[in-house]
């Protein structure tokens, strides 16, 4: 077995390895406890300096795993913008069109892949709304009981994850 290691640090490099980026320890978090349509919800939001992990569990659970990279553009250029937000206010509520919820892990129910791709799209957009200049990569993961949720029950889980964050 054959092992890597990182480069000796020699003058020209300075005393640290290239590349590493320092963070703190433990990672910063915060957890919101909610009821969402009668059901406990715990939310939890763990802050890396490359990633930001949000957990959305019910009775427990964790089995649908994404990430949305919230890097590669600025969406508040007129080119991210969706086309027709300017004129139809319930358009302007859509996740910006770049964003692309991929699964990583689970999701092989239908009904919980498109909720999961919508409430990974829907918190990114709300990220870079309230940050333009966010880099990191969101990784959501879910546990949810039931996936037939109405808008309002939606709405009321999407006000859960940005009390969170």
């Amino acid at each position: 077995m054959q092992t890597r290691s990182l480069p000796t640090p020699t003058p020209a490099m300075g005393s640290q390895p290239p590349n590493v980026t320092f963070s703190d320890f433990p990672a910063p978090s915060k957890s919101v406890n909610s009821t969402v349509a009668g059901i406990p919800t715990q939310i939890t939001a763990l802050n890396f300096s490359d990633k930001l992990v949000l957990t959305i569990s019910q009775s427990g659970r964790l089995n649908h795993w994404l990430h949305v990279p919230l890097s590669g553009g600025r969406p508040l250029d007129n080119g991210f913008l969706n086309p027709s937000s300017e004129t139809d206010v319930d358009a302007s509520l859509l996740p910006f069109a770049h964003l692309t919820a991929t699964t990583v892990l689970g999701g092989t129910r239908g009904e919980f892949e498109v909720l999961g791709q919508t409430l990974a799209t829907t918190i990114a957009t709300a990220l870079l709304m309230r940050n333009p200049e966010e880099q990191r990569m969101l990784v959501l993961g879910l546990g949810l009981e039931k996936a037939d949720y109405g808008r309002e029950t939606f709405d009321e889980l999407i006000g859960a994850c940005l009390e969170c964050l």
